[in-house]
């Protein structure tokens, strides 16, 4: 073995990775308060307070342009940095080109950057794979109750450049029956329009034992059971 497994883990301990996530939907879906939940745990309160004077920009008010915010959480002994991209919503206008073209814009440039930065001459190209500037993932906020025709339109631009996760925004107002059946649609609707999603892979399946083997455990840890009692003498 080279031991490469080994020599992986030790280099992200020591330089760390690097993750990119973009927030995208309409306005007043809540991105914004998403990202402070997400990150309470890891990061100080003062840094996260919509009310604190020293909180970071892009969590504190009202999203209206494209913002980068970056957090270093530890997970498992492993440095994090952890950067979140804030995208101004839509809103209510019936032309959303403009937005669209924003943002699948910045992706776009992400890309040409990297290529780049990694393909000048004499450039030097460290933790290529950990710090590469693209958007890792894309969570796309849908309103309950309605998916509109932006949004399809926006998810089915975006594929080919990033990872999309769609996510039912403030589902906490819907009934279970009602979620289930808005998340039905949503996979319906991406479906019929092409737009492909990012899957987690199932978890591996655990073999079952054989009958046999199953009989023969079952009978190896029943408990044995007591000798029967002896037969009294017959009557004289």
């Amino acid at each position: 073995s080279l031991g490469l497994t080994a020599q992986l883990e030790a280099e992200w301990r020591r330089a760390g990775l690097s993750f990119r996530v973009m927030l995208v939907g309409e306005s007043g879906l809540g991105k914004s308060t998403f990202t402070r939940a997400l990150f309470r745990p890891f990061v100080p309160d003062n840094e996260l307070s919509a009310n604190d004077a020293g909180a970071k920009e892009a969590l504190r008010a009202r999203t209206t342009e494209i913002r980068e915010v970056v957090f270093t959480v530890e997970n498992d002994g492993f440095p994090i940095e952890f950067s979140v991209v804030d995208c101004p919503g839509y809103g209510d206008s019936v032309d959303s080109t403009e937005w669209i073209d924003s943002i699948v814009g910045d992706i776009t440039r992400r890309f040409a950057s990297h290529y780049d930065s990694n393909h000048a001459s004499g450039a030097s190209v460290g933790n290529g794979l950990q710090r590469d500037g693209m958007v890792h993932a894309c969570l796309y906020f849908i309103a309950a109750h309605r998916l509109k025709g932006a949004d399809i339109e926006f998810m089915k631009r975006l594929q080919p450049y990033v990872n999309i996760v769609p996510v039912i925004a403030k589902s906490d107002t819907m009934t279970v029956g009602e979620r289930d059946a808005f998340r039905r649609l949503i996979l319906s609707e991406l479906k019929a329009a092409r737009v492909s999603m990012f899957e987690l892979a199932p978890p591996p399946a655990v073999a079952s034992p054989p009958p046999s083997a199953r009989g023969a455990a079952s009978k190896k840890g029943a408990p044995t059971p007591p000798p029967s009692p002896p037969s009294p003498p017959p009557a004289g």
